[in-house]
C-alpha cells in the first residue's frame, strides 16, 4: 500500500509540471524537478484521475439524451451549441477544456516516452511495460481528438481536414498536420507496437494491457469498417477477458447498482461531473428507454424515475455518479457481433449476441435463424442499450452516416427543431482561440 500511495504522490507531483491550462502557453518550469527514472515515468503513468478524463463533447453530442429548454438555458454557451450540432461552438476567445486536457495528455504521454528513450537501461523489463502503456495512452489521446476534430475514414472530406499534433516532448515543437487516414495509421504502428511490449493482464485496470491494445484497435477498425481486422481484435479481448456479469445476480434497488473495476471494466475511464452530464434534467430519450423489454434486466440497473418520472441514468461502471466511459467487455462482444454478422458470419456472430445477452435478460431465448440484416438490426439495437452514457455513440453516429446517408437526429428546444443531417455537422471545429494559440 504504501508503495502505491508513493507511486501515486509521485505521479501528481511530477503533472504540476504540466497544467492541463497552461501547457500550450508556457513552458514547464524544469527547475522545480525532472523526472529521470522509472519512478518517475510510472508516477506520471499512473495519475489515472488525470488520464482517465475523457471528453464532454463525446456525451454532450450523442443522440442518447435530451433535457427540457429551461435546463438548456443553464448550459455553457459552447455546451448549448454541441448539444444543437451546430458548426461554430465557440466564442474567438473560448477556451476547450476538452481539447485542452486531451493535449495536456498527449503531452504528458509523450513526456513519459522521451524521458525513457533518454534512460540507458533499457533492458529492464521496466522499460517495455512502461513504453507500452505510454503508447497506448498516446493512441486513445489520438482517437479521441480524431473521432472529434476530423471526419470519418469513409467520409469524401477525410483527405481535406487535418488536424494539429504534437508528438514531441518540446510544447514548443512545430506542430504535425493529420488527417484521419494517416493519424490511425500512425495509432496502428504504436498499439502494434504496444502489444509486443505489455503484458497479457495487468493487475490495475487503469493501465494498459494486451486486451486495452485489442480494445482500441478494434475500435479503429470498426470505425474504418475493416470488419474481419475489428473481429478479430475483439474476439482477442473476449478470449482474454474476466468475464461477463450476470445481471441477473445484480441488485436493482441500490442507488449505484455496480462496483467500481468490475470484471467487465478492460480500461477505465470517465467523463467529469458537469452540469449536462449530472444535473437532474438529463433524461434518456424516451423511445431509446422504452425499447428495453419488460425482461431485459438493464432498464432497472441502468435507469431509475425522478420526481417528475423521467428516467435517469444510474448504471454507471464507475461505482457512482460519475459516467463510465472506458471500455467494457460487452462492448467487445458487441463489435465482435457486429463486425461477424457484416462480413457474412451470421451465425458466428449471433452466437457473440447470444453469450451477451443470456447475461442481460430474464429466461433469456437465444436468437436464431435470422438473416444478415435482421441480425445486424438486432445487434445494433442491442449495441445502443447495452452502451448508453458510456461515450462510444458519437463515434457510431459517425460511422452510421457513413453507411446510410439518411441517419439523422434530432433535438428540441423551445418548440425549434435542430437536426443533425449535413456531413460538415459530424465533425467539430477546433476552438478558434485554441488554432491561435497554437500557431503561435
Amino acid at each position: 500500500m504504501k508503495n502505491k500511495i508513493k507511486i501515486f504522490l509521485t505521479g501528481f507531483g511530477l503533472l504540476s509540471l504540466f497544467s492541463c491550462d497552461s501547457f500550450l502557453e508556457e513552458k514547464p518550469q524544469k527547475a522545480l524537478l525532472i523526472p529521470h527514472s522509472f519512478e518517475d515515468v510510472r508516477g506520471l503513468l499512473d495519475n489515472y484521475s488525470f488520464f482517465s478524463i475523457k471528453p464532454l463533447t463525446l456525451f454532450i453530442a450523442a443522440d442518447e439524451w435530451e433535457t427540457p429548454s429551461e435546463n438548456w438555458e443553464t448550459f455553457a454557451p459552447w455546451e448549448q451549441n454541441t448539444y444543437l450540432w451546430q458548426i461554430n461552438r465557440f466564442d474567438p476567445q473560448e477556451r476547450s477544456a476538452d481539447y485542452i486536457n486531451l493535449h495536456g495528455q498527449l503531452n504528458t504521454a509523450n513526456t513519459a516516452l522521451k524521458i525513457l528513450d533518454d534512460l540507458e537501461n533499457k533492458n529492464e523489463a521496466a522499460y517495455g511495460q512502461l513504453r507500452g502503456d505510454a503508447l497506448a495512452i498516446r493512441s486513445g489521446v489520438l482517437i479521441d481528438l480524431a473521432v472529434l476534430f476530423l471526419p470519418s475514414p469513409q467520409s469524401n472530406r477525410s483527405e481535406e481536414v487535418k488536424i494539429p499534433v504534437n508528438l514531441s516532448s518540446d510544447i514548443n515543437a512545430p506542430l504535425q498536420m493529420f488527417g484521419i487516414r494517416d493519424l490511425f495509421d500512425l495509432v496502428k504502428r504504436d498499439l502494434d507496437e504496444a502489444f509486443s511490449l505489455l503484458p497479457d493482464k495487468d493487475e490495475f485496470k487503469t493501465r494498459a494491457d494486451k486486451r486495452v491494445v485489442k480494445s482500441l484497435l478494434a475500435r479503429i477498425y470498426l470505425y474504418e469498417q475493416n470488419w474481419e481486422e475489428a473481429f478479430e481484435a475483439a474476439d482477442f479481448v473476449i478470449a482474454n477477458g474476466d468475464g461477463l456479469m450476470e445481471y441477473s445476480e445484480m441488485d436493482s434497488t441500490l442507488f449505484y447498482p455496480f462496483t467500481l473495476f468490475n470484471s467487465e471494466t478492460v480500461w477505465f475511464r470517465e467523463f467529469q461531473s458537469s452540469g449536462v452530464n449530472a444535473g437532474p434534467a438529463t433524461y434518456i430519450l424516451p423511445e431509446l428507454y422504452d425499447s428495453y423489454q419488460a425482461n431485459d434486466l438493464r432498464k432497472a440497473l441502468f435507469f431509475r424515475l425522478s420526481p417528475t418520472q423521467r428516467p435517469v441514468f444510474k448504471g454507471s461502471y464507475t461505482g457512482g455518479f460519475l459516467f463510465f466511459s472506458g471500455i467494457s467487455l460487452s462492448e467487445l462482444y458487441l463489435t465482435a457481433a457486429e463486425s461477424a454478422i457484416r462480413f457474412g458470419r451470421v451465425e458466428e456472430g449471433l452466437q457473440k449476441l447470444n453469450e451477451l445477452g443470456k447475461t442481460r435478460y430474464r429466461e433469456f431465448e437465444s436468437w436464431i435463424d435470422l438473416n444478415q440484416e435482421e441480425a445486424l438490426a438486432l445487434t445494433l439495437a442491442e449495441r445502443r442499450k447495452e452502451l448508453v452514457f458510456r461515450g462510444t455513440r458519437w463515434m457510431d453516429m459517425k460511422r452510421f452516416r457513413q453507411l446510410d446517408s439518411s441517419f439523422k437526429a434530432t433535438r428540441e428546444i423551445y418548440e425549434t427543431v435542430y437536426e443533425l443531417v449535413e456531413e460538415n455537422q459530424f465533425t467539430m471545429e477546433i476552438p478558434p482561440y485554441e488554432v491561435v494559440l497554437g500557431a503561435r
